[in-house]
C-alpha cells in the first residue's frame, strides 16, 4: 500500500528497497518512518490510512552527470580470509588503501551533492559538524618550525604467523591486549572474564612471555619489549580479583622488573596472590578436549612436563610499524636494525638529524612512565633550539568566570559510578545512590556506568548548572 507500507499479509510491512528495487538510503528512511507510524496504528487497532497521503517528492532537482563522466565500479572491499577469522579479534574488512581510498571518495562524491538543508549540523549531538566546519574546504596547510618531536607510537606483534602457538587457530589463545579488553568493563564481556569459545570462566590461565621478542629465529626481534613481563604480573592479579579461584601461571625466560617498586610488586604477586611463575620457554601449545590446552614444557630441573590450561595468553612484544618507519625516512632520520629510531646514550632525545626529536616507543621499548618522561625532555630540547622566539606567541588562557557560594546554603549533587562490574560487581550502586538522596542538603543524586567518559562528564557539568549545585561529590574509581 502507498499510504500504510502495508502488505498483502496481514501484520507484514515493507518499504525501502524491498518495495522500490534499488534506490537512495533516504528514501528507505522515509519508507520505515512511515511503515513505524502504520505499526503504531495496526497495534492500537486504528485506522492506518486516515489523514495521510502517499509521500513523494515532485519535480525531484538532480545534479546531471555529465555524458563524459566514465561509469566507474565502487571498489572492492579487501577482506580478512574466511579461514583466518576463528579465534582471534580482527576486523573483517580490512579497509582500503589510501590510492583507493581517493579513488572511491572521487568516485562517490562526483555522484551527488549537498542540498544545503544543514539538517547534519542540527542532528550532530557532539558539534562536530557546524555551520563553519560544514563550509570547510580540503586544503594543506605548510607550517615553519623551529623542531619537531616524533612520537609515533609502537604496534604489538602479531602472533598469527607463530603457529605453534595455534593463536589464529584457536579461540582460547589470546593475546594480552585481548585479554585486557576481556577485563575492561567496557570490553566486550563488560569485565566478566569468560572464554570466547564457550562462555565458561576460566579456571587455570597461563601466559607465555617473550612472544615477538628476544626471538631472532622467528621474527627477528633480538630485543626485549620491556613491559610485558609487568602487565602479565599486572593481569595474573586483577584475573584473581575479577573471577574466584583463578590460579595463574607465568611462563618466563627472565623476570625483567626493572622500574620503581616494580620488583617488590612482583614478589607480592607471588607471595600474596599466588601467581605461580615457571621458568621455562614454552614452544608449542596443544589443543586438546573440552576447548582446554596442553602446554609441554621443560623445568628448572630438566624434566618434561605437562599441564593443561583452560586459557592461553600470548604476551606479545613491541614492534614499529611501517607507517612510522615511512615516517623516520621522511624526515631525513636513521634507524636502527630494529627500526628504532637511533639516538646517543648521552643525548637519548635527539636523532641524527639536527632540531628532529623523539620520544616514547619509537626510540626505543619503554612503558608510559618512562615515554612520559622522555615527551618532558623531548619538549625541552626542542626548547633550547627555540630560545630566540620564546614568548613571542604566547596566549592568555581564558578561564570561564568563578561563581562565589559562600552564604549559600549548600546544594550538593551526588554522582556515583558503576565503573561497569568494576565497581558495581560489588558494591550495590543504585543503593548507594538512593541513601545519597536521603542525606541532608541532597539536591541531586545519580549512578553512571563510566563517571571518567567525555559524555558523562558533559552531562555532569549540564545537571550541576541546571540544578544550582554548589557542592560535588563523585564516588568513583581513579581512571
Amino acid at each position: 500500500d502507498p499510504v500504510t507500507y502495508a502488505t498483502g499479509r496481514e501484520g507484514i510491512f515493507a518499504g525501502g528497497d524491498m518495495q522500490t528495487g534499488p534506490s537512495v538510503a533516504i528514501g528507505a528512511i522515509a519508507a520505515g518512518r512511515e511503515a513505524a507510524e502504520s505499526i503504531c496504528r495496526y497495534l492500537d487497532g486504528r485506522d492506518m490510512a486516515e489523514g495521510r497521503a502517499p509521500v513523494s517528492v515532485e519535480n525531484p532537482v538532480y545534479r546531471p552527470i555529465p555524458e563524459s563522466e566514465a561509469k566507474r565500479a565502487r571498489a572492492e572491499m579487501p577482506e580478512l580470509p574466511v579461514e583466518d577469522r576463528a579465534g582471534n579479534f580482527r576486523e573483517v574488512d580490512l579497509g582500503l588503501n589510501e590510492e583507493s581510498g581517493k579513488e572511491e571518495a572521487d568516485r562517490c562524491l562526483n555522484c551527488g551533492y549537498c542540498c544545503e538543508c544543514f539538517q547534519c549540523v542540527e542532528a550532530c549531538g557532539a558539534k562536530a559538524v557546524t555551520l563553519e566546519t560544514h563550509a570547510q574546504r580540503p586544503e594543506t596547510i605548510e607550517l615553519e618550525v623551529g623542531s619537531v618531536v616524533l612520537a609515533p607510537g609502537f604496534e604489538s606483534f602479531d602472533p598469527s604467523g607463530l603457529d605453534t602457538y595455534i593463536y589464529a587457530k584457536h579461540p582460547n589463545v589470546v593475546t594480552a591486549m585481548e585479554f585486557e579488553r576481556m577485563l575492561s568493563a567496557s570490553g566486550p564481556t563488560m569485565g566478566h572474564l569468560v572464554r570466547s569459545s564457550d562462555g565458561k570462566e576460566p579456571k587455570s590461565i597461563a601466559w607465555l612471555q617473550c612472544i615477538g621478542s628476544r626471538d631472532i629465529n622467528r621474527c627477528d626481534h633480538g630485543y626485549c619489549s620491556s613491559v610485558c613481563c609487568m602487565y602479565a604480573i599486572k593481569e595474573a592479579v586483577i584475573a584473581k580479583e575479577h573471577a574466584q579461584g583463578v590460579e595463574p601461571t607465568i611462563f618466563y625466560m627472565d623476570m625483567r622488573t626493572h622500574g620503581k617498586d616494580f620488583e617488590e610488586y612482583y614478589n607480592r604477586a607471588r607471595d600474596e596472590h599466588g601467581v605461580r611463575f615457571i621458568r621455562s620457554r614454552v614452544h608449542t601449545v596443544n589443543p586438546v578436549e573440552a576447548g582446554n590446552l596442553e602446554l609441554v614444557y621443560v623445568d628448572n630441573n630438566g624434566k618434561l612436563k605437562s599441564e593443561i590450561f583452560d586459557l592461553v595468553v600470548l604476551s606479545t612484544g613491541l614492534q614499529i610499524g611501517k607507517d612510522s618507519i615511512e615516517l623516520g625516512k621522511r624526515f631525513g632520520i636513521e634507524l636502527d636494525k630494529y627500526n628504532f629510531a637511533m639516538t646517543d646514550s648521552f643525548a637519548p632525545v635527539a636523532t641524527t638529524r639536527k632540531g628532529v626529536f623523539v620520544c616514547g616507543a619509537f626510540q626505543g621499548p619503554k612503558d608510559i612512565p618512562q615515554s612520559v618522561t622522555e615527551a618532558s625532555a623531548a619538549a625541552a630540547a626542542s626548547s633550547v633550539l627555540l630560545s630566540k622566539g620564546r614568548w613571542t606567541q604566547t596566549k592568555v588562557q581564558e578561564m570561564p568566570p568563578q561563581t562565589s557560594v559562600i552564604g549559600e546554603p549548600p546544594r550538593i549533587g551526588v554522582f556515583v559510578c558503576q565503573c561497569g562490574i568494576n565497581i558495581a560487581g560489588t558494591v550495590n550502586v543504585p543503593e548507594v545512590r538512593d541513601y545519597a538522596k536521603t542525606l541532608p542538603y541532597v539536591t541531586y543524586a545519580e549512578d553512571n556506568m563510566y563517571t571518567c567518559s567525555q559524555d558523562t562528564q558533559v552531562k555532569m557539568a549540564e545537571v550541576i548548572k541546571e540544578k544550582g549545585i554548589n557542592r560535588v561529590v563523585v564516588a568513583a574509581c581513579t581512571p
